[in-house]
């Protein structure tokens, strides 16, 4: 996302190299005839319909890439080294967790995990999620065995940025555990925040994204982000954006009038003191 940070729209997959293209056969398999991986200036690495798609249809249907790891699927004794890291307040248990799933994971895997997603390119420097990342990183280091041998800093430092850009969380799919998860093909569309043409669910281990309104060829594919954070001010989703995705949101949404702030701010408006309706 080196140009999402003041984009007129921003997206996941936007720092990414279209050297990406590496897995295109991987998405043409999974897209069909429905959309493609292309390159928007602004938004990177993104996904475009390739023919008329209407409401209900289904777009993709993903299964995961990496899943973050789960306290309870450790030894006891790391869980309890784990679980003290995560509340002392200095690292980020989610992020511990994620670490721990990484290094473990295949060489495949964390290759694409590495070189198949933005990361802290992405981000302003000296964003607090890649302060975030460094920190956990060193704790890997010094404390997961897998971690301290055949992995630099760097790219465990990029893995936890890659996740917190990327990920997919609190799924209700009945594998993951709501463990947040990538999806790398999934992780590609836009992002917008109150009127985006497809939703995500996940079942059966896969996540599965669907057409909400009709979608014309050549548009730009979009999910929020936000989750029920989408419904609020624009200043709120713009700094919840910035803080837990690393840019500042030009979607359509933010840039239109604000519909989400139509009623007074009961802290500027007068309220009856009985009933709070507005005087």
């Amino acid at each position: 996302r080196r140009t999402g940070l003041t984009a007129q729209v921003s997206g996941r997959g936007v720092a990414e190299s279209f050297a990406c293209m590496d897995f295109s056969t991987e998405a043409e398999r999974l897209l069909g005839d429905r959309a493609r991986l292309t390159s928007r200036p602004g938004l990177g690495v993104t996904l475009e319909a390739t023919r008329p798609i209407l409401p209900g249809e289904l777009i993709l249907s993903d299964t995961p890439l990496l899943v973050a790891s789960s306290a309870s699927s450790l030894s006891p004794a790391a869980r309890v080294r784990y679980e003290e890291a995560g509340d002392s307040g200095d690292y980020n248990l989610d992020d511990l967790l994620i670490l721990h799933a990484f290094v473990r994971a295949g060489e495949r895997v964390r290759r694409r995990v590495l070189e198949g997603f933005c990361a802290e390119e992405c981000c302003e420097p000296g964003h607090a999620m890649l302060l975030d990342a460094e920190r956990c990183a060193a704790w890997a280091r010094t404390h997961d065995a897998a971690a301290s041998g055949q992995h630099g800093a760097a790219d465990l430092a990029r893995a936890c940025v890659v996740f917190t850009l990327n990920c997919f969380g609190h799924l209700a799919d009945g594998v993951t555990g709501g463990a947040p998860t990538l999806f790398w093909l999934a992780s590609k569309f836009t992002h917008r925040c109150l009127r985006p043409n497809s939703v995500f669910h996940g079942e059966g281990g896969r996540l599965h994204v669907r057409a909400v309104r009709p979608i014309a060829k050549c548009d730009v594919l979009t999910i929020s982000y936000l989750g029920v954070w989408a419904h609020c001010a624009a200043p709120l989703r713009r700094g919840l954006l910035m803080r837990t995705k690393g840019f500042r949101c030009r979607c359509e949404d933010c840039a239109a009038p604000d519909v989400m702030r139509s009623l007074p701010c009961p802290a500027c408006a007068p309220r009856d003191g009985a009933t709070g309706l507005l005087v």
